[in-house]
């Protein structure tokens, strides 16, 4: 499989992540986003430490354990 910039997918934990960038290395880098396809800002606790990240690194391998999902804009 491909990878290619604006493909969604699914993880086996249920989060979607769409890819922003593709490099050559094999390491790519995905974004946080909703059901509906809108990205989901960074969480923060009451301290101003972040909790969840919406920038995701991922290899090649890791994304092939995703499922492809298609999102209705």
């Amino acid at each position: 499989m491909e990878i290619k910039k604006n493909q969604t997918f699914k993880t086996p934990v249920g989060l979607f992540l769409k890819v922003q960038t593709v490099r050559e290395s094999g390491l790519h880098t995905l974004v946080l986003i909703d059901k509906k396809g809108k990205a989901i800002p960074e969480k923060r606790n009451t301290r101003g430490h972040v909790i969840q990240r919406t920038e995701r690194l991922c290899t090649e391998e890791t994304i092939r354990s995703f499922k492809k999902v298609s999102i209705c804009h």
